[in-house]
């Protein structure tokens, strides 16, 4: 029992001994007990009354506003209120400084309500964009024009972003990523890339140049070496080495290749419309080849839905069914099966290649599309990988919107899928 309601009873119990001890003694019982039950009404409509002033924060009200079971009532909303304060001003002072914080970020950031007005800016959006507190409440449309952008905004789909070769007349390259969180809102951050940007264009461009300027002396190098393995007889000392080097001649264009590929798909010279590409015909014919480089070692499998196609490029998608197909000969043991699929479900198509062969390790799985990423250089020299063909993959993939997905198990085999989205199959 609490002190307020202890001293309540107290008070009760004194009082009404005190009543039957007057009407003891004056004999008046009815008027001593209806005295008695007014005077202790008052009381409690008194003790209300202030204790609602005090609540309402009316000035001069005393506390506590009552004594007894009102005053201990009163001590208990003062100590909570105090409570309630304390943590209003330290979550106050948290929001200051997270706010403080993200004004000094160099990213531009806007908060975006459900209908993409904007509510909040940090200093770097208020430079970037020449906002003023006016601003507010004002379309980010009106402010972003850029139609790639516009259709970014209106499509819903943000776990990509955008990438802009100038902004508001600012002749530099900037990344915008829309960030979804509380009830439809929306945060907008915008970086500039424009150093990173150049400096990975420089990059390929390298690489490209490289490989173009390389590939004609390769190719007199080897024409020269099939030459002089021509001329040889057969139990001649050269035979052996003339043959490595055909062998490393090939496999050095086979990396030139890949990398002119690769340079090409990072560059985006993927242009042009999009054409419908019929998968199981060309699949039909990479099973011939497939069993010509297998040479009878593997056994193959093809589960092909010839009503369904694809829309996209051609060559692109053609040297991803390779690349997965031949990584699947190269990596599965003699007397393996190869099974390849093109089906489609309710999340859309899909190209998919499971072996028998000897599997991966889970902690290499997350690094094989990077490009000179290998499980095994020994034996990716020995089989003929350049350690591009899955970085070549990934970048054809992502310009068709669609994603790898690679499962695999060590020893028992591993399971390469291609997942398009829905809007690019054709029926």
């Amino acid at each position: 029992m609490s002190k307020g309601i202890t001293r309540e009873l107290t008070w009760v119990i004194t009082s009404v001994w005190l009543a039957l001890f007057i009407a003891w003694m004056t004999d008046w019982w009815m008027a001593t007990f209806f005295g008695y039950l007014l005077f202790y009404i008052a009381r409690q409509l008194y003790s209300i009354y202030r204790f609602e002033l005090w609540m309402k924060g009316t000035p001069n009200v005393s506390y506590p506003p009552g004594s007894g079971l009102w005053g201990e009532l009163g001590y208990l909303v003062s100590r909570k209120q105090r409570s309630l304060e304390k943590h209003a001003d330290l979550q106050f002072y948290k929001s200051e400084q997270f706010l403080a914080a993200s004004m000094t970020i160099p990213d531009a950031i806007i908060s975006l309500n459900e209908s993409n007005q904007i509510e909040w800016f940090n200093n770097s959006a208020k430079k970037l964009f020449k906002l003023k507190h006016s601003d507010t409440h004002r379309k980010i449309e009106n402010l972003l024009r850029h139609p790639d952008f516009i259709q970014y905004l209106k499509s819903g789909r943000y776990e990509k972003s955008v990438i802009l070769s100038s902004l508001n007349g600012i002749p530099r390259v900037f990344n915008l990523k829309l960030f979804p969180y509380f009830q439809e809102h929306k945060l907008l951050i915008v970086k500039d890339i424009h150093e990173l940007y150049n400096l990975a264009q420089i990059r390929r461009d390298f690489i490209a140049n490289a490989s173009h300027e390389l590939r004609t002396p390769l190719t007199v190098l080897n024409g020269y070496i099939e030459v002089m393995m021509d001329g040889q007889e057969p139990d001649s000392m050269w035979v052996k080495p003339l043959e490595q080097m055909h062998n490393q001649s090939e496999r050095m264009q086979s990396i030139i290749n890949d990398l002119l590929t690769l340079s090409a798909m990072e560059s985006e010279t993927l242009v042009g419309k999009e054409k419908t590409v019929p998968i199981a015909p060309i699949l039909k014919k990479m099973e011939q080849d497939a069993t010509q480089m297998s040479q009878g070692k593997h056994s193959f499998r093809f589960e092909l839905d010839e009503s369904l196609a694809l829309k996209g490029y051609e060559e692109p998608l053609k040297s991803v069914l390779m690349n997965l197909i031949s990584n699947a000969i190269r990596y599965t043991p003699e007397g393996g099966q190869i099974t390849v699929r093109w089906y489609e479900d309710a999340k859309g198509p899909h190209f998919q290649v499971d072996d028998t062969g000897i599997g991966i390790s889970q902690e290499h799985i997350s690094r094989l599309t990077e490009r000179f990423y290998r499980v095994d250089t020994a034996r990716s020299r020995d089989t003929g990988g350049t350690g591009l063909g899955l970085a070549i993959v990934k970048h054809i993939l992502e310009r068709h919107d669609a994603k790898l997905v690679i499962k695999s198990q060590l020893g028992k085999g591993s399971s390469f899928r291609c997942d398009f989205p829905r809007s690019k199959a054709v029926h």
